[in-house]
Formats: structure tokens, C-alpha cells, sequence
């Protein structure tokens, strides 16, 4: 059985298998009776209510924190350009842009996952 393991090709094919039969699998259907609904229905409209300025401050405040988090997942790219200019562009003048991009690329991972770990801080409006 370690022999087929080993092979590259048939453990994509494992896998591509076994996440088919995963996601094949079935899902929980849920009756509900008209009548409950339709008593539940006003009370259900009550809640939603009472909640939406929350929900709306909680999506404000993440919204800010994803985008820079988003922003930082693009300065990551800021690195191979760098090396780039500093290689390639070195001739035309590009050596300086090039280091000050490999800086900015180097400091990036370390920008996104102190941005990933703030986001639950941010959606209760705790800002650093």
C-alpha cells in the first residue's frame, strides 16, 4: 500500500476521489410547517431590526480591516519586483526603486498577519 503512495499522480487521484466523495455526500433537508412560519414570521422581522445597527457597525469596522489586510496581501508581490529592478532594471536605473520594493516586500508578511490576528479586535470596534 506505501508503493502507491509514493506515487505523485495516483495520490492526486486519491484525493481528487475522496473530496468528491466529500462533497457528494447529502444534506439535511429542513420541513417546516407554513403555520409556524407564518407566526414566526413578525418576530423574525423584530430581531432582524433590533440587529441591523449592529450588523451594520460590525461590516464597517471589519471592512476597513479586510481592506488593508488586502492591501498588505499585495505588498507581498512588492518583493519579486524588487528583485526584478534590482537585477534587470539595475542598468536603467532602477536599482534604488528596486531595494526600497524588496523592503516593502520583506515587511509584508509580517503586516498581514498582525492585520489577520487584529480583525476579531476591529469587528467589536477595538482599534490599535
Amino acid at each position: 500500500m506505501e508503493f502507491l503512495l509514493n506515487n505523485p499522480t495516483l495520490r492526486r487521484i486519491i484525493l481528487i476521489f475522496s473530496i468528491a466523495g466529500i462533497l457528494s455526500c447529502g444534506t439535511i433537508e429542513v420541513h417546516a410547517e407554513p403555520v409556524s412560519m407564518v407566526i414566526l414570521a413578525p418576530l423574525a422581522l423584530k430581531a432582524a431590526n433590533t440587529a441591523s445597527p449592529y450588523v451594520i457597525q460590525w461590516m464597517q469596522n471589519s471592512g476597513g480591516q479586510l481592506l488593508n489586510i488586502g492591501k498588505d496581501a499585495v505588498e507581498i508581490l512588492y518583493l519579486p519586483l524588487g528583485l526584478v529592478q534590482c537585477t534587470a532594471g539595475a542598468p536603467f536605473g532602477f536599482f534604488s526603486n528596486g531595494l526600497g520594493n524588496i523592503g516593502t516586500g520583506c515587511v509584508a508578511p509580517f503586516k498581514l498577519v498582525w492585520d489577520v490576528f487584529l480583525l476579531p479586535l476591529t469587528i467589536f470596534g477595538i482599534g490599535i
